[in-house]
C-alpha cells in the first residue's frame, strides 16, 4: 500500500496534522487542569479561613484534611449533610461551583480547536483527492485522444506506485494499438499495391493472348503453321502467367507472415542443389560451367531447404541469364562460429552502378536488360526468403566483369 506516493502522501500529511492537534488538546486540557485547580485551592482556602476565624482551635484538623486528604468516615459524614443541600457525586459538572466558570471556557476552547483541525484536514483530503482525480483524468483524456487516432501522447511513468504501472501499461498499449494499426494500414496499403501490380502485369500477357485469339477466329484460312506458331505464343504467354501469379502469391504470404520455416541443421549445399537440378536445361543450353566450392568441408546452417533452394533458384538463374555462353558462375560455401555464407558470383555482363541499389525491388528491371519479357520479381522474392530466416543477401557488381551475391545467415541474435 505504501508503495504508492500518493497513500505516503496523505498518510505522512494526516499523521503530522494529528500530532499537532494532539498537542492542542494537550494544552487545552493542562490549562483547564491548572484553572480548576486554581478554583479548588480557593475554595479550600475560603473554607479553612472562614472556619479558622471562628473555631482558630480547630487549624490542626482542618489543615490536615486539606494538605493530607480526609478519612473514608469523614468523607461519608460529610455526604450525609451535604446531600441535604443537593451536593453529591451525581450533580452536574456545571453546577460544580469550581467548574461553573471553567468548564465553558475549556469547551468553547476544545470546540475551535476541532474546528480548526478540521478545516485543514478538509483542504488536506480535497487537495489529495484532486491529485488523484487529476491523474485519472490525464489518463482518461489520453485514452479518448488514443481513441481518435492520437497516439502522440505518453504518459509519465517515472517512479513506483499503481498509477505509474498504470501508466507504463497504457503506454504499452497505446504502442501496441499503434503498431497493429500500422500494420492494419501496411497490409491494406500492400494488398491494394499488390492488385494494382497483379492486374499491370497479367494486362500484357492478356492483351497479347486475346489478339492471337482473336486472328486465329477471325482467319479461318489461316495456314496451319502461323496457327501453330500462334498457339505457341499462347501457351508461351499463359506459362508466363501461371508463374508471374504463384511467385506473387509466395511474395504475398511471405509478406503477410504467412509461411512459417522449418528450423532444421541441414548442409548448405543441398538447397543449391535443388536450385541447380531446376536450373541444369538452361545452363547446359548456355555450355556454362558451375564450380561449387566448399572453404570448411560440409558447412551447415539452421533453416528450411526447400524455401532457402526457391531463393537460390532466382539468384543463379539471373546469374546464368546475364552471363554469356561458355561463361562461368562460381558458388563458395563457408561457415564460421557466428554465421553461414554463400557467395554466387558470374563473368557476366554486370550491373550498372545506378542499377545496383534497386535490383532487390519488386517489379524493377535494370536499364539496360537485355531481357524484354523479364518481369523482375525473381530477385525481390529471393531477398524476402532470405530475410524471413535471419538471413542478409547483398550485392555487388562491376559493368563488364561480373556480378556477386552474398548470402549470409547468422546462427543467433547480435
Amino acid at each position: 500500500m505504501f508503495r504508492n506516493p500518493e497513500i505516503k502522501s496523505v498518510f505522512i500529511k494526516l499523521l503530522i496534522l494529528q500530532i499537532i492537534f494532539s498537542i492542542c488538546i494537550f494544552g487545552v486540557l493542562n490549562y483547564g487542569m491548572k484553572e480548576v485547580n486554581k478554583k479548588i485551592v480557593e475554595q479550600n482556602t475560603a473554607i479553612v479561613g472562614n472556619i479558622l476565624d471562628k473555631h482558630p482551635e480547630l487549624e490542626g484538623e482542618i489543615t490536615g484534611y486539606i494538605t493530607k486528604g480526609p478519612s473514608k468516615a469523614d468523607i461519608e459524614k460529610g455526604e450525609k449533610l451535604l446531600i441535604q443541600y443537593g451536593y453529591d457525586k451525581s450533580m452536574k459538572p456545571r453546577l460544580q461551583p469550581a467548574f461553573k466558570d471553567i468548564l465553558p471556557k475549556v469547551e468553547g476552547i476544545i470546540f475551535f480547536t476541532s474546528l480548526i483541525y478540521f478545516i485543514p484536514l478538509f483542504l488536506l483530503i480535497r487537495r489529495e483527492y484532486n491529485f488523484i482525480y487529476n491523474k485519472v483524468r490525464n489518463i482518461s483524456f489520453a485514452a479518448e485522444r488514443v481513441v481518435e487516432g492520437d497516439f502522440s501522447i505518453v504518459l509519465e511513468e517515472a517512479g513506483e506506485g499503481d498509477f505509474n504501472i498504470l501508466n507504463h501499461q497504457f503506454n504499452q498499449m497505446s504502442n501496441r494499438l499503434e503498431a497493429s494499426l500500422e500494420g492494419l494500414n501496411n497490409e491494406k496499403s500492400f494488398l491494394k499495391n499488390i492488385i494494382s501490380d497483379i492486374s499491370h502485369q497479367l494486362k500484357t500477357p492478356l492483351s497479347s493472348l486475346i489478339m492471337l485469339n482473336e486472328l486465329i477466329l477471325e482467319d479461318e484460312d489461316m495456314e496451319e503453321d502461323i496457327k501453330v506458331d500462334f498457339l505457341k505464343r499462347m501457351r508461351g504467354q499463359l506459362d508466363r502467367m501461371e508463374w508471374l501469379i504463384i511467385n506473387l502469391l509466395k511474395m504475398a504470404r511471405l509478406e503477410v507472415g504467412a509461411i512459417q520455416f522449418k528450423r532444421e541443421e541441414i548442409f548448405l549445399r543441398e538447397p543449391i542443389e535443388i536450385a541447380l537440378s531446376g536450373l541444369n536445361t538452361k545452363i547446359r543450353e548456355k555450355e556454362q560451367r558451375i564450380n561449387i566450392v566448399e572453404k570448411n568441408g560440409n558447412c551447415y546452417f539452421r533453416g528450411d531447404k526447400d524455401w532457402t533452394g526457391e531463393a537460390f533458384i532466382n539468384i543463379i538463374k539471373n546469374c546464368v541469364e546475364h552471363t554469356d555462353e561458355g561463361g562461368e558462375i562460381n558458388i563458395i560455401l563457408s561457415e564460421t562460429p557466428l554465421f553461414s555464407q554463400v557467395v554466387i558470383k558470374d563473368n557476366g555482363e554486370g550491373i550498372d552502378r545506378k542499377d545496383l541499389p534497386h535490383i532487390f525491388k519488386r517489379f524493377y528491371k535494370g536499364s539496360s536488360d537485355v531481357k524484354a519479357d523479364s518481369i523482375g520479381i525473381g530477385l525481390n522474392l529471393s531477398k524476402l526468403i532470405i530475410e524471413s530466416q535471419d538471413g542478409i543477401i547483398s550485392v555487388k557488381s562491376k559493368k563488364g566483369v561480373g556480378t556477386e551475391f552474398t548470402i549470409t545467415f547468422l546462427k543467433g541474435n547480435i
